[in-house]
């Protein structure tokens, strides 16, 4: 017998739409501390300026564009962020590293790949406010063209958001996440319409600390081992916890939201990769 309720259910959970910009490479790395200290000071200074150069040369690519932090904890020692318009690129970027004589000193700790993404959910959200606004009916001809042109205006004002610069804020504070598809909840199953209302309030959260706090939200489903990798830019470090906590008790998060390790930077500059591995604090960029 067909399982009734699952065909509601399938049939009621729409895919949302989504935009693809740059792909992301996060890549955090230990130093090998105590092979590193016992290299000849002329050695580690010239190894020290070949990472440095190196980190100025695709900071500034043609399409793109990469920075490097101190992580705090022990996590990690060192992380990049790379933006690069194909996976190519990506990969491109991770081989020329390698071919660093740092890179002999370094343990990989861990890796995230993405593509940064905007969902329709605000898009559409927004269209159809105006659209209301101006008192056209839902299932009209004159509704559904109106519709067609407000998403398309919509759309090209995301491009800044696409294609963007990685933030300069002095911190960082990135993670991965899922929706949950459990016994009990299954964010998958809703109907498009509830998961819409659900990430309006999500993002209403987030608005108010959108003077404070740089989101980059990148999709991750089929590229990586979870569902998106959120990346977080402040100058100030205590924001991310209060923003990621206020997000808990919101019911997108409370219910339906599990989080992986998180980690936190400070973004440094050439120079100041050449200090840290001299095991100085890095100064802002």
């Amino acid at each position: 017998m067909p399982n009734v309720m699952a065909s509601e259910e399938q049939a009621n959970s729409e895919v949302p739409q989504t935009l693809e910009g740059w792909y992301v490479l996060h890549e955090v790395y230990r130093l090998n501390w105590p092979a590193w200290r016992s290299l000849p000071a002329d050695r580690q200074t010239a190894l020290a300026r070949e990472a440095s150069d190196w980190s100025v040369s695709p900071v500034e690519p043609k399409r793109g564009d990469s920075a490097v932090y101190s992580v705090i904890s022990q996590k990690g020692d060192l992380m990049w962020i790379h933006y690069r318009p194909t996976p190519d690129d990506i990969n491109a970027v991770e081989l020329s590293f390698r071919q660093l004589g740092i890179y002999e000193f370094l343990e990989p700790a861990y890796s995230y790949f993405s593509v940064i993404e905007v969902s329709l959910y605000e898009v559409m959200a927004i269209a159809m406010k105006r659209l209301a606004d101006r008192g056209l009916k839902p299932g009209t001809p004159e509704h559904e063209s109106a519709k067609a042109e407000e998403m398309e205006r919509q759309k090209a004002h995301l491009s800044e958001r696409l294609y963007r610069k990685i933030p300069t804020q002095h911190y960082v504070c990135f993670y991965p996440m899922n929706k949950r598809r459990g016994e009990q909840v299954n964010w998958y199953a809703l109907p498009l319409a509830e998961r819409r209302a659900m990430m309006r309030s999500h993002g209403t959260i987030g608005h108010k600390y959108h003077e404070i706090v740089t989101q980059v939200i990148a999709g991750s489903t089929g590229l990586d081992d979870w569902e998106w990798g959120v990346s977080l830019h402040s100058d100030d470090a205590v924001t991310f916890k209060k923003l990621v906590y206020e997000m808990r008790f919101d019911p997108a998060s409370a219910l339906y939201a599990e989080f992986g390790p998180f980690y936190l930077g400070i973004r440094t500059d050439a120079v100041g990769l050449e200090a840290l591995l001299q095991g100085h604090l890095p100064t802002p960029p």
